[in-house]
């Protein structure tokens, strides 16, 4: 029986594992193939796995039968019910049974590490490793010579075989859900999309209508206010900046769940550190009024799902940081001129920011950079007059402006 091994993180699986699984079952004359998710890929990141059991659910959809044609193609969560590190040997021991021929599916980065991998001389020993690259340029001259490297210094059996490239990979994939856009159904199967939004995997956006319902439930009719004021400025500022439909929206997102947390108290604020795993540090604990930007944004993140450009805004909307992206400085700054501020220092910033705006895009980013240098100076200055502590962070940010600038 010659059985065919095709594991991976698949999170999430696209059409490009489903090609190759299908080019590698016909390839090599399977009479089966296994699709074992890994439990944790030990060559990458554990950031942005799906659970094993959302993983064998989307497998199930993106390899259902009518996709297969016939062929005895099976998801199969070996991997997922181990103790500790998927590791491809102890995979393949468990499968080397009397009767049965083993074939390994993997891709180019793999393949040509392959002999870095825990027991490169059992894989090789147990399985026929099977090369398909599904780059439009691979590096076929260092493939052949891997081969040639393989065979000699293990006695291994090594395929190679190329199809037409399909080039997408699970981390574009996540970078496009976590941005709101939709991939092609030529990239990801509708019916595993579907998914992803129905669970909010990957950070898949969240309806603005959605997120604001729920502002409007949860907290105080001033606070929602305040915040409601913040998108509208968002809205204004962000086709000064050249923001594409889907970065604006995105904008909006993080303008809305700025202060999601702000209301809670500061004993509710450490707890919400403790349950995300995040060091409550010396700053955080003397700087009471700014932490909820943390849990803001930790609780955007598992609730909403937001993209990490959009968290990373909601993270130092008040205190600012150092280098500073579009994102988090348009955040900050309008949550600081929003309409309803009626503070001199807010004001005179809302006027000088839209009265003197440039014409040209290279222009108006500098101009941004001036007005978020009087932000932070009012800010250090209105703290050392009353005596408060001075959030480092902001400190950085005022320095790094004033090198600019």
């Amino acid at each position: 029986m010659k059985l065919g091994i095709y594991g991976g993180s698949f999170s999430p699986p696209h059409e490009g594992h489903f090609k190759s699984a299908l080019a590698f079952y016909d390839e090599c004359a399977l009479d089966r193939l296994l699709i074992i998710p890994a439990k944790i890929p030990p060559h990458k990141s554990a950031r942005g796995l799906a659970s094993g059991e959302d993983r064998i659910k989307m497998l199930r959809l993106c390899f259902s039968p009518e996709k297969v044609g016939g062929r005895q193609v099976e998801i199969c969560d070996f991997e997922l019910t181990q103790e500790g590190t998927s590791y491809t040997y102890l995979t393949l021991q468990h499968f080397a049974e009397e009767g049965k021929e083993l074939f390994l599916l993997v891709g180019s980065d793999m393949f040509l590490t392959l002999d870095s991998w825990n027991r490169p001389e059992e894989i090789f020993a147990l399985a026929t490793v099977v090369l398909n690259p599904r780059e439009a340029n691979a590096p076929l001259a260092a493939f052949e010579e891997k081969k040639v490297l393989f065979e000699q210094k293990y006695g291994a059996k090594v395929q190679i075989f190329h199809q037409e490239p399909l080039e997408i990979s699970s981390s574009a994939l996540r970078r496009l859900l976590s941005e709101g856009i939709d991939p092609a159904p030529t990239l990801l199967d509708p019916k595993v999309l579907s998914f992803i939004k129905e669970k909010k995997l990957f950070n898949c956006a969240c309806p603005l209508k959605r997120i604001r319902e729920d502002l409007k439930r949860e907290l105080s009719a001033k606070r929602v206010e305040h915040i409601f004021a913040v998108e509208r400025e968002i809205v204004r500022m962000a086709p000064l900046f050249g923001l594409e439909k889907e970065e604006a929206e995105d904008l909006q997102r993080a303008a809305l769940l700025h202060d999601l947390t702000h209301e809670k108290s500061f004993e509710e604020q450490q707890a919400l550190f403790t349950l995300y795993g995040m060091p409550f540090t010396e700053d955080d604990r003397r700087s009471p009024a700014v932490v909820h930007q943390i849990t803001g944004a930790l609780v955007a993140l598992d609730r909403y799902g937001v993209s990490p450009r959009c968290a990373s805004a909601i993270a130092c909307h008040t205190t600012g940081k150092e280098d500073m992206t579009l994102f988090e400085k348009l955040l900050c700054l309008a949550d600081y001129v929003e309409e309803g501020r009626a503070y001199p220092s807010c004001i005179a910033l809302r006027e000088l920011f839209y009265g003197r705006m440039p014409e040209k895009r290279e222009e108006r980013l500098a101009h941004l950079d001036r007005c978020m240098l009087i932000y932070f100076e009012n800010t250090v200055a209105h703290l050392e007059e009353k005596g408060g502590f001075i959030h480092p962070q902001t400190i950085a940010a005022r320095n790094f402006l004033k090198t600019v600038h």
